[in-house]
């Protein structure tokens, strides 16, 4: 490694003795291979000189001939400062060189976190951020904060979930969820910024007009009255996705989670999920819903993933080897590596285990986990600390993740389940079965007796 020159070293033996008339040769850093930042950033000459990496990643640089001669009439003193800034400028690159400092690395570091931010808040204009575990309102308006947290948080897309409670299963479930449904109709109504779409090309174009998507859905199969006529009408209303059960809230045809150990479970209910249960499944198939399996049992959970005939989504979720709380769905290891398999997608919510907020380094390592046993096409978002863009720009440090991973993570995945889904509409008989009589007679279910 040669040493940099000092200042009485340069002034009697400059690095070059100016040629009048003569070409120079100059170094000018205008592009970083296999890095994506924003324009701003690699704007560092006017030319379209690249930055080749070669030997491990090291870089190795291109150099451009300029035209460098000087007028007669410039003073030597100017002349000789722009011989010492050239020289200095060498030297430097090669001691960052020889070193086995890659630029690409330097770019990567935190003191580029602005421009790292950047580059993700103008990645989340081309591609929306789908927001897994959006909480809609309690009232019957949005107000200000309400929108205002979710354009600051840069998302371009919401699941919104039609809650039902467990407690009125058998009882006015279907009444209360088209009441739901009409009050989420109403709200969205009275804003421009939230329009309710049904299909992967009506977000984008929603995301296009700089509006946020909401995919409505159901959450709970109880809500859904033991009906495959309902789960039809509840479609036409433009619900896109069915959880098929809520947390210990179990139905007649699929067993929910159980977190409580005090939690009485009745004698004659499935413990798993029933063949009524795939004729449900098989229907929300058949329409084109997404069907989201979080808060289901294990046993109900790789039921369904080895019984769906399209991609399964997973809400609200985090791997049971790094969270194990109440507050989401804890999945084990085995379940994420039937993902592949399925084509389903995991939506992890990151914000908090319990009581405790995660650190952005936690939830880094919770994304790289479960991209590791499932794989980065079935990856996404549902909840961040802080916020997305201050995850996704530390998580952009990391070359695996580049600008197509990320779109992948943000939304990108969500996505493709939706368009095939929606591929498989209609392709599927269509099933009119009813629920047996014997698994419900025990229950206290108003429903007027068949003739």
């Amino acid at each position: 490694m040669n040493p940099v020159p000092n200042r009485e070293f340069l002034e009697v033996h400059p690095l070059h003795q100016h040629q009048p008339h003569c070409k120079q040769q100059c170094f000018v850093f205008t592009e970083i291979a296999d890095i994506e930042l924003p324009a701003e950033i690699t704007k560092f000459g006017g030319g379209n000189e690249k930055i080749r990496c070669s030997n491990g990643g090291i870089p190795s640089y291109s150099s451009k001939k300029d035209s460098c001669s000087e007028s007669s009439g410039e003073r030597p003193e100017r002349s000789r400062g722009r011989k010492i800034l050239l020289g200095v400028g060498l030297v430097l690159v090669c001691i960052a060189m020889a070193g086995g400092i890659p630029l690409a690395l330097q770019l990567r570091s935190s003191s580029l976190l602005e421009a790292r931010l950047a580059f993700i808040r103008r990645l989340l204009t081309e591609s929306p951020l789908i927001e897994g575990s959006w909480k809609p309102p309690s009232t019957m308006s949005l107000n200000s904060s309400n929108l205002f947290e979710v354009r600051q948080n840069h998302i371009g897309a919401v699941l919104w979930p039609i809650a039902v409670p467990c407690g009125a299963q058998y009882l006015d479930a279907v009444q209360l969820t088209l009441e739901g449904i009409d009050k989420a109709k109403r709200i969205t109504a009275a804003t421009d910024s939230l329009h309710i779409v049904e299909s992967a090309d009506e977000m984008e174009q929603t995301h296009i007009r700089g509006e946020v998507a909401v995919l409505m859905g159901i959450s709970g199969g109880h809500a859904l009255g033991t009906s495959t006529a309902v789960l039809r009408s509840i479609y036409l209303l433009g619900a896109r996705f069915v959880s098929i059960t809520s947390l210990e809230c179990t139905t007649p045809w699929a067993s929910a989670a159980i977190r409580r150990p005090d939690y009485l479970v009745e004698e004659n209910i499935t413990n798993s999920f029933n063949e009524f249960g795939q004729t449900m499944l098989f229907e929300m198939n058949r329409l084109g819903m997404l069907v989201e399996i979080s808060m289901l049992s294990e046993a109900a959970m790789l039921a369904v993933l080895k019984t769906a005939k399209a991609p399964v989504l997973l809400t609200n979720a985090t791997p049971l080897s790094m969270c194990n709380s109440t507050n989401i769905a804890s999945i084990p290891d085995h379940v994420l590596s039937l993902l592949p398999e399925n084509g389903g997608v995991i939506l992890l919510n990151l914000e908090r285990c319990g009581d405790r907020t995660l650190s952005v380094r936690e939830a880094i390592t919770a994304i790289n986990y479960v991209r590791k046993v499932a794989g980065v096409d079935h990856i996404g978002l549902g909840g961040a600390p802080k916020s997305y863009a201050l995850l996704l720009a530390e998580l952009a440090r990391d070359r695996v993740w580049g600008n197509a991973a990320i779109k992948k993570l943000v939304g990108g995945n969500v996505m493709r389940i939706l368009r095939e889904i929606e591929t498989l509409k209609n392709r599927l008989p269509l099933y009119e079965e009813w629920i047996p009589h014997e698994s419900i007679e025990s229950n206290s279910y108003c429903r007027y007796p068949e003739s």
